[in-house]
């Protein structure tokens, strides 16, 4: 397993998560201005995952088949979310040894992946 790609992507994708918190945070409390720099740091950091590390993780694990998770309609709540989701199935798959399972979880994450890139193409490429 590529631990420096697991990284990267744990990290930018935790990132990416935080920017859209702070951007709720900032447009929940009236600040317009700094809730769009931090949405725009979000938006450029997911671009990035699905342009580069999400294409990485594929080549590592294999074809990415899957669906995607269920979630109500396409907002940054359900975003961050999803971006959560893929942190946790790649934190998880950073600890396992059993190939078996470790497959069943990259199925767990290739879904929070498909969702995290079908809600931000909703929200920020339409």
């Amino acid at each position: 397993m590529n631990l420096g790609l697991m990284s990267e992507l744990i990290e930018t994708t935790s990132h990416a998560a935080n920017c859209f918190l702070k951007s709720e945070m900032a447009l929940n409390d009236g600040d317009v201005e700094l809730c769009q720099k931090y949405s725009k740091e979000g938006q450029s950091l997911v671009k990035t995952l699905k342009n580069d590390t999400f294409l990485e993780v594929e080549e590592e694990f294999g074809e990415n088949a899957e669906g995607v998770n269920d979630y109500d309609y396409p907002n940054n709540m359900e975003l961050i979310k999803a971006l959560n989701e893929v942190v946790m199935a790649a934190g998880s798959i950073l600890g396992l040894e059993d190939d078996n399972i470790k497959r069943i979880v990259t199925k767990t994450l290739y879904k929070a992946i498909n969702t995290a890139k079908e809600i931000f193409e909703q929200l920020f490429e339409n």
